[in-house]
């Protein structure tokens, strides 16, 4: 989902008094609207810099700091952070701000607008894809069974689908009561990730839920239910092993729930101070390793046995944040990266230990066609993902935004190598 990049606002919230505690990342935006209010510029600087630290990917953060540099008649560091930024192979719109045009008239500055405009060109100029009826499903799940059909899941509707192999009409397999957010199929099961909330059409704001489900494949009938009942939860995605354990990322709490194999709980298993935003999840049952997408602080392994939550180091200037769909293949891990302008299909090459990510590779970047690819899968030697979410099409209300072009639902393949 577009996490938007906006200005400080002038409007400054109360700083949290905490003497004995740790300043928390709301505490540090806090502090910064207070010294943006008060033309504190040195101060706003420090508060932005210790925000980034706790969302190292924020692009919100980061482009705020930008903005705290000019403020502090520091051209220098804000064309370095802008120069960091394009490297990176990202892309920022620097206007709204007297301070930020006046940053975009250095000469120094011309290479980097260069940079970061070549960063948007559409890649690679052709994509295959495959089209279907559909506009109105906010598709955000897709899976295949062995014999290579896809299947969608709707988080408007709360809906599956069958997919034909080229193109056409949907057929309806079940249906949910509530948003389907992630599947995966395993034998004759379809699971699925289920939440009660945002989009979906059915939405009760008094009595939001989230839950796992599984569905007979062949005739769409409810096998299991297990809903989430301590606390507020938001289920982004979800794994299932050879053995039916489940795993599921929440991204409102965060943490990482785990199911045991015909188990009737969902069960906290995994949680660590630094999750803030978590998405995709990856499993490596051979090497007992679940990778985790957060979009604001990047990548984490949990160790399957044990619970452990390692964060992944990153070598080089490489862009770990604003990952939705994850996947692992062949010893690395390929990233829908949707939180960045622009958007990308990436993939992370990891050491043997996955304890670092070595290489980042641009597969896919900015296509002509995309309106916010999500989710995706390995289908022999191909990815083939959501090309046409809609997501940026809505409102925060959930209603078509004017104007808004809601696109069939496109299935685009990107053609694997060996990195």
């Amino acid at each position: 989902m577009k996490k938007l990049i906006i200005l400080i606002t002038a409007l400054a919230l109360s700083v949290a008094a905490h003497a004995q505690e740790p300043l928390t990342y709301q505490d540090h935006m806090n502090r910064a609207g207070v010294a943006y209010e008060a033309n504190d510029w040195a101060t706003l600087n420090d508060e932005l810099d210790a925000a980034q630290s706790s969302r190292p990917y924020s692009l919100y953060v980061y482009r705020n700091r930008i903005l705290a540099r000019m403020l502090a008649d520091r051209e220098d560091d804000a064309l370095e952070l802008s120069s960091d930024a394009a490297v990176r192979g990202l892309s920022f719109e620097l206007a709204g701000h007297p301070a930020l045009e006046r940053l975009t008239t250095l000469p120094e500055f011309a290479p980097i607008a260069v940079r970061m405009r070549q960063n948007l060109t559409p890649y690679p100029d052709v994509v295959a894809s495959t089209h279907y009826d559909r506009r109105d499903l906010l598709p955000e799940a897709i899976a295949y069974d062995k014999k290579k059909n896809a299947y969608i899941g709707s988080v408007r509707s709360g809906e599956i689908f069958k997919a034909p192999t080229k193109g056409g009409t949907l057929s309806r397999v079940a249906a949910a009561q509530g948003g389907v957010f992630d599947i995966e199929i395993r034998g004759d099961t379809l699971w699925v990730a289920v939440n009660n909330q945002l989009a979906y059409e059915g939405a009760d704001p008094e009595k939001p839920f989230a839950s796992v489900m599984a569905f007979n494949l062949k005739t769409g009938a409810i096998k299991r239910e297990i809903r989430i009942t301590d606390d507020a939860a938001l289920l982004g995605d979800l794994e299932v092993a050879k053995d039916g354990t489940v795993y599921a990322s929440d991204s409102l709490t965060p943490r990482i729930y785990r199911m045991q194999p015909n188990g009737q709980t969902l069960d906290i298993f995994a949680d660590a101070p630094r999750f803030a935003n978590l998405q995709g999840i990856a499993l490596d049952e051979k090497n007992h390793r679940l990778f985790v997408a957060d979009y604001l602080t990047g990548l984490f392994v949990v160790d399957t046995q044990t619970g452990a939550v390692t964060a992944l180091i990153k070598k080089g200037l490489a862009h770990l944040g604003g990952i939705d769909g994850l996947y692992f293949y062949n010893g690395g891990l390929i990233g829908i990266q949707n939180g960045t302008t622009p958007q990308r299909i990436v993939f992370m090459g990891l050491d043997d230990a996955a304890t670092a990510v070595e290489t980042f590779i641009s597969m896919q970047s900015n296509v002509v066609g995309w309106n916010e690819p999500t989710h995706g899968a390995i289908v022999d030697k191909e990815f083939r993902y959501i090309a046409t979410s809609n997501w940026p099409s809505y409102d925060s209300d959930w209603n078509v935004r004017d104007g808004a072009d809601l696109l069939p639902l496109q299935i685009m393949t990107l053609p694997l190598e060996s990195p």
